[in-house]
């Protein structure tokens, strides 16, 4: 009933932030960030972030919006496989009749919350017009996992943001 977060007023907000303040310090998962729970796609249900809020609430040029998640997906860095993992990051917001989807590399720690990113890539499609976009930006989120299905996240915005797993990818 929060339409992804774009009605939840700024008392709202506040209170959803100690939530996840609170839970963090009862974090079931040990370094969640280097965890094998990272990888899967994950519905976006709530978030701060205003660009998707924009998105969502308000469609892409008169297309509306079907859904909003991350897919995470780790390979080996090298084809032989001698390498470390290579982790990417997809965010990815589908309308009806469209897209929006920014590609990014992530680096999990090996220890502790935190996911860097930077983006890679941006395109978008608007009914059989595809557009390549330029990816702008860097930053990281932290992760906690309250069980097998529930991540929350706060970001280098300070956004905060809760999925569910979707499926693995």
């Amino acid at each position: 009933g929060q339409r992804l977060g774009a009605d939840t007023n700024a008392a709202g907000v506040e209170r959803i932030g100690q939530l996840m303040e609170q839970l963090g310090a009862l974090n079931p998962t040990a370094d969640p960030a280097s965890s094998p729970k990272l990888c899967a796609t994950w519905e976006i249900m709530w978030t701060t972030e205003s660009e998707l809020l924009a998105l969502t609430s308000n469609g892409f040029l008169g297309l509306p919006c079907k859904s909003a998640y991350q897919t995470i997906a780790r390979r080996r860095g090298a084809a032989d496989g001698s390498t470390a993992w290579a982790y990417t990051l997809d965010n990815i917001i589908d309308f009806d009749g469209g897209s929006l989807r920014v590609g990014s590399t992530c680096e999990p720690a090996a220890r502790g919350s935190r996911v860097d990113f930077r983006f890679s890539s941006c395109s978008a499609k608007w009914k059989a017009l595809a557009l390549p976009l330029p990816p702008v930006g860097a930053g990281f989120f932290e992760v906690l996992y309250l069980d097998d299905s529930l991540r929350v996240c706060k970001d280098s915005r300070g956004d905060l943001q809760i999925c569910v797993r979707r499926e693995c990818p």
